[in-house]
């Protein structure tokens, strides 16, 4: 039997495409050029080879990832002096392209009204998102909600991007609570790989109702087309279902 989500204390979200339409504000395209231009400019400088460029031909983020786990766990063998400098540099490229269009990034259908809900309920609210913080509590400013949100695990934590766990075994612990007291709202098989790798039960945010493969290993009451709806069910089950404890 599936736990009603009332009895979820903790509730972790994704950002893009699940709280706020930041993607089709940003120029993408823009930013992958000035970080490729720094990214090959540090290659020639340690002598690497720069066929990642080749492999990634398209993207900010999955490029900063691959680099990430290839400098950062590389250690010893990854060739790179100064890497998490290096990365932090790379991560405020990307984070400038974002921050040009998060003032115009609107709230998905519901989102704002679904974080004042959950934060009225005593719920503990955080934003484990590939974005920069600092994007996020743009976003969150402007909406006035920076007091609902308390905790944001960004790119700029220098942690593995999802689908790695450990961006939400951070905001586990920065809220104080066990997986099986949390839950994780995203729209990608990312954000679902990582809630399942820390063992933490996970809402899909899927509007167009596609058939993504991911999507197939989720019960159907587990995917919602907005957060709107999440806030509706959690009405539904809050009014029929267990409470949280009153010693929250």
């Amino acid at each position: 039997m599936i736990a009603p989500l009332s009895r979820f204390r903790v509730w972790l979200f994704d950002f893009d495409n699940t709280l706020a339409a930041l993607e089709r504000e940003v120029d993408w395209p823009g930013g992958r050029r000035k970080l490729e231009a720094f990214l090959r400019a540090e290659f020639a400088a340690h002598g690497l080879d720069d066929a990642i460029f080749s492999e990634i031909p398209r993207g900010n983020l999955p490029l900063y990832a691959a680099l990430h786990t290839r400098w950062l766990r590389g250690g010893a063998n990854s060739g790179v002096t100064g890497a998490v400098a290096l990365l932090a540099s790379a991560s405020a490229l990307i984070e400038a392209a974002e921050l040009a269009g998060v003032d115009c990034a609107v709230p998905l259908q519901g989102a704002v009204e679904l974080l004042w809900s959950l934060a009225g309920g005593g719920r503990t609210i955080a934003i484990v998102t590939s974005n920069s913080s600092r994007t996020v509590a743009r976003w969150l400013e402007r909406y006035r909600l920076a007091g609902v949100v308390p905790t944001i695990v960004g790119r700029d934590s220098a942690l593995a991007l999802k689908p790695s766990p450990e961006t939400i075994y951070r905001a586990l612990e920065l809220c104080g609570a066990p997986s099986e007291d949390a839950i994780f709202v995203g729209d990608s098989e990312a954000d679902y790989r990582a809630a399942s790798a820390a063992q933490v039960r996970f809402l899909a945010i899927n509007p167009d109702h596609s058939g993504d493969a991911w999507l197939a290993a989720l019960k159907s009451a587990d995917i919602f087309a907005s957060p709107g709806a999440i806030a509706a069910r959690l009405d539904a089950d809050s009014a029929s279902g267990p409470r949280l404890p009153d010693n929250r």
